[in-house]
């Protein structure tokens, strides 16, 4: 059953067909779904942004805690890419687990059986494919 908000609003339509000329109702269809694609296409380019500034807080955040581990572990980080102190890291973490596996009178797992570290070994890169 229709109530009074629901016929006030019949009215104003009713209202709004009689005093516009019925030949502009399409136009301004047009510009309202026009409008409202506009809309949301400014939404969705704000929800991508928004992605994007995430991201990168949070790559900040990870390259914040790197940095952090790397001057506890005792590493200098000023003027090193985030790879190089990656790679001085796990240098320093192979150490440490070398030094600790010594005292215990363990071989270290990094040690061939020859004697040599393995990290000072040189490993050639891959070749590329000649296809």
């Amino acid at each position: 059953m229709i109530e009074g908000i629901e016929w006030l609003f019949i009215a104003f339509i009713i209202i709004f067909l009689i005093l516009w000329d019925p030949q502009k109702i399409p136009k301004l269809a047009r510009a309202l779904a026009e409008a409202r694609r506009e809309y949301e296409k400014a939404a969705s380019t704000v929800q991508e942004v928004v992605k994007e500034v995430e991201k990168e807080a949070e790559k900040q955040d990870v390259e914040k805690d790197i940095i952090e581990k790397a001057k506890s572990l005792g590493i200098n980080t000023y003027g090193k890419t985030k790879e190089e102190i990656l790679l001085a890291m796990f240098k320093k973490s192979m150490e440490e687990r070398e030094a600790k596996s010594s005292e215990k009178g363990e071989i270290a797992p990094s040690e061939s059986k020859t004697g040599q570290n393995s990290l000072n070994n040189k490993v050639e890169p891959p070749r590329p494919d000649k296809s």
